[in-house]
């Protein structure tokens, strides 16, 4: 399950949400910021930007994105959150069917019935860490164990799904530019074989399979990373060589 929760800021206050309206609620007593979970097609921004809008009455204008959290409970299967903070946005606070929202005084947040992993995103945002990716187990309330790692910054990952025959061109092309190399090493990506599955809608003009039908097909997925300033060059590389109507390239 994907979600977003942010923290608005202004006047050095947060704005908490104390989850009291609610019987069945993971949340239920806790204070946390807002957000929710991503709607059909939307992506982590229109959700945030979404969920603000409902739950506080705020239109956000800017939302900075801080980190990935990937929330394990109990054996239920796990949630990655997309962190965000915001201090520009306009309008006018509404009551929350959620529960209560109140301006907090951010040295005053630590006091109120927080998840224990809260206080350690909220101490990475405090102290305006780099982009992290942090993992936090609980055991009902309890948070058994967490783990912090921090993007490196210089570079970007690609993930591109591919039919195996197209790689050679797509690693070509890259080196072109040398974009492959890493330290000592040339060209240095790593691919996996993985199995497509997807259905071509009305308007396609698929590479594969036909409009209506499902389709299911072996493909090689490539990952490598590149450093940053070069990361639109390869993208445009990339796509140019890939054969589908609609390249899946993710770069992180």
């Amino acid at each position: 399950m994907i979600t977003t929760l942010c923290y608005m800021e202004k006047n050095e206050q947060y704005l908490m949400l104390h989850r009291n309206k609610k019987e069945k609620d993971i949340n239920k007593g806790k204070w946390i910021g807002v957000g929710g979970k991503l709607e059909k097609g939307e992506t982590p921004m229109e959700c945030i930007l979404r969920e603000i809008h409902e739950e506080t009455g705020y239109k956000a204008e800017k939302c900075n994105f801080k980190g990935i959290i990937v929330f394990n409970y109990n054996d239920n299967p796990s949630e990655h959150m997309y962190l965000y903070t915001c201090s520009e946005f306009t309008g006018e606070m509404k009551p929350c069917e959620e529960g209560d929202l109140k301006w907090i005084e951010k040295e005053e947040v630590f006091k109120l019935n927080l998840w224990e992993g809260d206080k350690i995103f909220l101490d990475l945002i405090k102290k305006d860490s780099p982009f992290f990716y942090l993992t936090l187990d609980y055991n009902y309330d309890d948070l058994m164990n967490y783990k912090i790692e921090y993007e490196e910054g210089e570079f970007a990952r690609f993930e591109v799904f591919v039919p195996e025959e197209y790689v050679e061109n797509i690693v070509k092309g890259l080196g072109k530019y040398n974009l492959l190399d890493q330290g000592f090493y040339g060209s240095a990506y790593s691919t996996c074989e993985v199995i497509g599955h997807w259905t071509s809608l009305e308007g396609a003009n698929p590479f594969d399979g036909e409009v209506g039908q499902k389709s299911v097909s072996p493909e090689i997925l490539m990952k490598f990373r590149v450093r940053k300033e070069f990361k639109e060059l390869a993208y445009y590389i990339v796509k140019k060589e890939h054969p589908y109507e609609v390249a899946v390239i993710n770069v992180f």
